[in-house]
């Protein structure tokens, strides 16, 4: 062979892989958020060919022990860190899509939407203050169903990340006495007229089957079981349904600011459309990149799905991040700097 078309051959193949790899990015973390952010990933490749975005879930915790290890590009979770811990460890995060929760009844002849509840109830059910159905507290929110006489049975998760911390989140700040109790979890005893479940799946197939019973889910869950959503009480004193024009609403009238490192937790908002239980999955990037070529492919693949991402969140189970909120975010990302401080992204 020729030595000068050799010299091309190797150099072709070189460049080649060497683009390949700058175009790679990788990310652990939550489990939750997974499958949206591969088929993200999966789009954003064809968008940008030779790019790569890896994700395996595994828990918000070892997420963020790889990211601070310089191990990942980014990582995931359910619930804000706080702007100490986040200082600390010398982390950004943002949130990428939104979800929600809703308590869930099963009680004859109420359809979905129509039974109501707020947040000091719906805590005093699962305390066991609230016993019966027709208890004076439920009649006054619910005057016009029949309620029966008839034990409340409860049934809970098994303390599933995201789920019970929204919910515990919410009751904390609705009712004192769960605050006091609880704080803002939901470990601890549970009423014995409870049922305890362990997966989605059991979850959905419990409610259906427990007559009497009062549960909680994920919005996307119940929608799809036709399951009987109750009416939530949000801070505007309105009460609404969890629809994905109400979700947004919640992320739209939050306070979101990069300077206390975007620090939100959903649960009852402001305004009159914000449903209440609410949340946001987050994404955790290092604020100085030791690989800033991977930091850009990152933010280059977060900026393209939050931009053409919509129908993917939808399809997933997600709400796209409102435009107001995504302008927000990306405007944060020029905070993050390489080892000698050159911002690594510009929008």
């Amino acid at each position: 062979m020729n030595i000068n078309l050799l010299k091309l051959v190797v150099f072709l193949v070189v460049t080649s892989s060497t683009a390949t790899l700058a175009a790679e990015a990788t990310g652990t973390g939550s489990m939750i958020p997974g499958p949206l952010i591969k088929v993200w990933g999966d789009a954003y490749s064809l968008y940008s060919p030779g790019s790569a975005i890896k994700y395996k879930g595994s828990n918000p915790a070892d997420g963020i022990k790889r990211l601070i290890g310089k191990e990942v590009d980014f990582s995931s979770i359910d619930m804000p860190l706080n702007i100490a811990e986040l200082k600390k460890n010398g982390i950004m995060q943002f949130p990428f899509a939104l979800g929600a929760v809703a308590p869930i009844v099963n009680l004859p002849n109420v359809y979905p939407g129509q039974f109501r509840l707020d947040g000091q109830t719906l805590g005093d059910i699962f305390l066991g203050n609230i016993k019966k159905w027709n208890d004076p507290a439920i009649a006054a929110l619910n005057p016009k169903i029949k309620l029966p006489e008839e034990d409340i049975i409860i049934i809970h998760r098994v303390s599933p990340p995201g789920i019970s911390t929204i919910i515990g989140d919410y009751l904390a700040k609705t009712n004192p006495q769960w605050k006091a109790l609880k704080g803002d979890g939901m470990a601890g005893s549970w009423p014995a007229t409870s049922i305890e479940v362990k997966d989605p799946i059991e979850n959905v197939e419990t409610i259906k089957k427990t007559k009497f019973g009062i549960g909680y889910g994920p919005v996307s869950q119940i929608m799809k079981n036709g399951l009987a959503y109750v009416q939530m009480k949000n801070k505007a004193g309105l009460f609404i349904s969890p629809s994905d024009e109400n979700i947004s609403a919640a992320a739209v009238n939050a306070s979101w600011d990069e300077s206390n490192g975007f620090d939100v937790v959903l649960t009852d908002q402001p305004g009159a459309s914000s449903w209440p239980l609410s949340m946001a999955s987050f994404a955790l990037i290092n604020k100085v990149s030791a690989r800033p070529e991977r930091t850009r492919e990152t933010l280059k693949y977060f900026k393209y799905s939050l931009r053409y991402g919509g129908l993917k969140a939808v399809q997933y189970d997600y709400i796209p991040l409102p435009d107001a909120v995504s302008s927000v975010v990306r405007a944060g990302w020029a905070n993050i700097v390489d080892e000698k401080g050159v911002p690594v992204f510009k929008d």
